[in-house]
């Protein structure tokens, strides 16, 4: 019951996102076509992990740590984690909308060794909130091993970084440096490993 509830609430966050209903399941290249003429988008990829890995819960342990100490250290698992947060945050970092056309460079490139194809698009203004994009994938089945995003916001009182990781099924990592203008700096770094 509380996954549906997680779902739901994931779909009325991203609503305007996505187009409910029956779906033809999409090939790992077609993904990152560029057809409709836009990026790839953080917010499909959510949604396409969250139907793809319904299976049963799985036990996440959790490290939380605030300049260097840890402030959280425990062991919880995918039905009682609040995903909220952390869909908002990747969320927040999508660059598929058709406004952001134009605004990034795309580089490919396949590295032989880790036998990856690799998709790398990097900002060209320094105001744009998502700096950079990796996304990984495995060179033989074209399945996503990885993604990180390096994002940035300045405001009048503090500047933040974000750096993001998601590899599938086995970690999840949230880091952010907060700046002030006044007062200390903050970084925070915030680890889910899965136990599989």
């Amino acid at each position: 019951m509380k996954r549906l509830i997680y779902k739901s609430l994931l779909f009325v966050l991203l609503s305007g996102l996505f187009v409910s209903g029956c779906k033809k399941k999409k090939n790992a290249t077609d993904e990152f076509a560029d057809v409709k003429g836009n990026y790839f988008s953080i917010n499909q990829f959510i949604v396409d992990q969250w139907n793809n890995f319904p299976g049963p819960t799985c036990v996440l342990y959790k490290n939380v740590r605030v300049n260097g100490k840890t402030t959280d250290s425990s062991y919880t698992n995918t039905d009682k984690l609040d995903w909220t947060p952390i869909f908002q945050t990747f969320a927040a970092t999508d660059i598929s909308d058709r406004k952001f056309l134009g605004k990034y460079k795309f580089n490919q490139f396949d590295d032989p060794q880790d036998q990856t194809h690799n998709f790398f698009y990097q900002a060209d203004d320094d105001d744009l909130f998502t700096q950079k994009l990796l996304i990984t994938l495995d060179m033989y089945n074209m399945k996503v091993r990885g993604i990180y995003i390096e994002a940035f916001k300045k405001t009048a009182t503090k500047e933040t970084t974000e750096k993001l990781y998601y590899a599938p099924l086995k970690t999840l990592q949230i880091q952010t440096d907060e700046k002030p203008v006044f007062g200390s700096r903050k970084h925070t770094v915030e680890n889910y490993d899965f136990m599989r």
